[in-house]
């Protein structure tokens, strides 16, 4: 790589240099940050880069679970002076337990005959979790409400607190206002005996103009969510508006691309955006896996990367299903997007340009969503954002698929 294009790689829009050595082990966003302006300032980045980031992923990334996160968020709330690694399980579970008796706060929403001990143990051991067991941290551990959205956005990768769902607005004000969990269960009883209010028509609250200060405006508001009220500019329908944008951009470049196919102009087949089906759509972004026997993507599971992206491909049913409202639409689903239509539209554009300008699209879509922002940490996005820095990164972004499966085997 030439030492202009090493000069351009201090400028990615994450955390400026430091020495790696110099970053504690706590900081996952700097290290993470660290180790992918590393691997694309290397000399075989430019000519081997499908190898380099096939290479960075499985071996060498950092995978940070949610049990990491909670180890550093106890480890940063009580205090702790031990070096981070160094600091025995024992020692978090016992603050975690000790915090949950001294708020009040039960083991699990549900019943359940597993000791809080194990329980404790399960959650600063885990990949991932459910989100309930976040709220409860959230009560457990007192958390503020701006510590419990980090780990919805963050951390499970998922949408912050929804405004459309009783308990989950009850959650948030409980949080804003420190209240424990026996006051969110008194609200919750409260709301599955009140009558719904009555709404004029038409009559729209936005959850971004929401002002819930006090017990009656909460009360007012889950009146009005009991009377089925619904937010057109709530962030899961804004979520799908931006897919459906998206979603048909991509569609046009696809339309386009089949129009220029050698074979379809021998049929005269003129393509139009609205032909371009959820198949053709996995056909072109999911090109780099294999098909089974019966036409479907080769199970995620038989991929090597599968952990690294979430059990996650964007396959012709999720897109259906997320059509057709029975998936939410998620981060992963808005990148990948975005992801092929930059790819596409500025394939001929120098990388740090394409990779610019994806950021900044991206970045608007998901705040707009309430999202977050782009995370370094998580490898599908770190995947991403490597393949952006590539001469061909749809082409990469497959080759790299296909490395996964063929690794597995």
């Amino acid at each position: 790589m030439s030492s202009n294009n090493k000069n351009r790689m201090q400028d990615l829009d994450f955390e400026q240099n430091v020495s790696f050595e110099a970053v504690k082990d706590i900081d996952f966003t700097r290290r993470a940050a660290q180790k992918f302006r590393q691997v694309v300032s290397l000399d075989s980045f430019e000519d081997e880069d499908a190898d380099v980031i096939f290479h960075y992923l499985y071996k060498e990334m950092e995978l940070v679970s949610f049990g990491d996160y909670l180890r550093r968020y106890i480890y940063e709330r009580a205090g702790l002076t031990e070096k981070f690694q160094e600091v025995p399980q024992e020692v978090y579970r016992e603050i975690v337990m000790d915090s949950f008796k001294e708020t009040f706060t039960p083991k699990s929403m549900t019943p359940t005959s597993t000791k809080l001990s194990s329980l404790v143990n399960n959650w600063l051991n885990q990949a991932s979790v459910k989100r309930e067991t976040v709220f409860l941290l959230g009560f457990g551990l007192r958390m503020t409400v701006e510590d419990v959205s980090e780990f919805l956005i963050r951390v499970l990768r998922e949408q912050d607190f929804d405004f459309h769902n009783p308990e989950e607005v009850i959650y948030w004000y409980c949080c804003k206002k420190q209240l424990g969990y026996s006051r969110a269960e008194h609200y919750k009883e409260l709301y599955r005996s009140m009558a719904p209010a009555r709404i004029g028509k038409g009559e729209v609250i936005s959850g971004q103009d929401l002002v819930l200060e006090t017990e009656e405006d909460l009360l007012g508001y889950l009146e009005r969510l009991k009377a089925g009220y619904t937010d057109p500019l709530s962030e899961k329908s804004q979520a799908f508006l931006e897919f459906m944008t998206l979603y048909g951009e991509a569609q046009e470049i696809i339309a386009s691309m089949y129009q220029q196919d050698e074979e379809e102009r021998k049929r005269n087949r003129i393509w139009k955006p609205e032909d371009i089906t959820p198949a053709d759509m996995e056909k072109v972004i999911c090109s780099g896996i294999p098909i089974n026997n019966m036409g479907n993507l080769k199970k995620m599971s038989a991929s090597i990367l599968s952990k690294h992206f979430s059990q996650k491909r964007f396959s012709r049913q999720r897109i259906t299903n997320i059509l057709n409202h029975k998936f939410p639409v998620e981060r992963f689903d808005l990148i990948t997007l975005e992801f092929f239509i930059i790819s596409q539209k500025m394939s001929e554009e120098d990388p740090f340009n394409r990779y610019h300008q994806f950021l900044k699209n991206i970045q608007g879509i998901l705040e707009k969503c309430k999202m977050g922002e782009i995370y370094i940490v998580n490898p599908y996005e770190c995947f991403i954002l490597m393949c952006l820095l590539t001469d061909c990164p749809l082409a990469v972004f497959s080759e790299i698929w296909e490395m996964s499966y063929e690794e597995a085997e």
